[in-house]
């Protein structure tokens, strides 16, 4: 977390590269790190939910695979950029069950500038699933 704090203290300035060149500092603005197979519907850092996060106050099970991400400090704008991966229980197959991570588009929480949905499902079902282990980046 420490580097964390040094990158947000330059954040949105200019900086040099290893070539001696100016370029712009485009550091993460939210990641969580969070356990989908956690038994609370509230994933928080207190109950092991989200073993651990940047500017993410929780993660909201609202149903298997459907997962609500809340920003502790709002987005400027709602055109911020989502990365996520996952992994699947140890239990399932490699080949048949790979987890596919994606946004919940047409919800009322798409891209706010206060959180937004995921969802998690095997790439061949489409059948969702909380999968133990789901990283999430967000870049504003």
């Amino acid at each position: 977390m420490s580097n964390a704090r040094n990158i947000a203290s330059i954040a949105g300035e200019d900086v040099l590269n290893a070539s001696n060149e100016i370029v712009p500092v485009y550091a993460c603005r939210a990641w969580v790190n969070f356990n989908g197979t956690n038994t609370n519907s509230t994933f928080t850092e207190a109950n092991g939910g989200i073993r651990d996060s940047g500017n993410v106050t929780s993660v909201i099970n609202t149903t298997t695979g459907r997962f609500t991400i809340h920003f502790e400090n709002h987005m400027p704008h709602e055109n911020y950029s989502v990365a996520a991966i996952a992994q699947r229980n140890l239990s399932y197959s490699v080949d048949s069950n790979t987890i596919i991570v994606g946004l919940e588009m047409g919800t009322s929480s798409s891209l706010s500038t206060s959180g937004f949905d995921i969802t998690t499902h095997f790439h061949t079902t489409a059948s969702q699933q909380n999968p133990i282990v789901v990283c999430v980046s967000v870049f504003c």
